[in-house]
């Protein structure tokens, strides 16, 4: 099963996520947790630059997609697809 959390700022959708989490943890469901943008070390490098407000230049949009994309790209292949592939709860 793959549950997907979607939401804007501060909405509580990391609360919601560990409630959920807690209560399958408590079922003896095997369950993995993760976020995106990130999820792996390389995913979460992406992420510390989409969130920077340091950068030399203005990021134009199309990059800030293309990384988002490559985030994701990693966190599937590395994350989300084996674990599901092993019959394991994805958040």
């Amino acid at each position: 099963m793959f549950i997907s959390f979607e939401g804007t700022e501060g909405v509580g959708k990391t609360t919601l996520i560990r409630k959920i989490y807690d209560r399958l943890i408590s079922q003896g469901q095997d369950v993995v947790l993760t976020r995106e943008p990130g999820g792996t070390p390389m995913a979460e490098q992406i992420r510390s630059l989409l969130l920077s407000v340091n950068h030399e230049e203005q990021m134009s949009h199309d990059t800030e997609l293309l990384l988002m994309y490559a985030a994701r790209a990693q966190h599937l292949q590395q994350v989300i697809v084996p674990a599901l592939l092993a019959g394991k709860t994805v958040l």
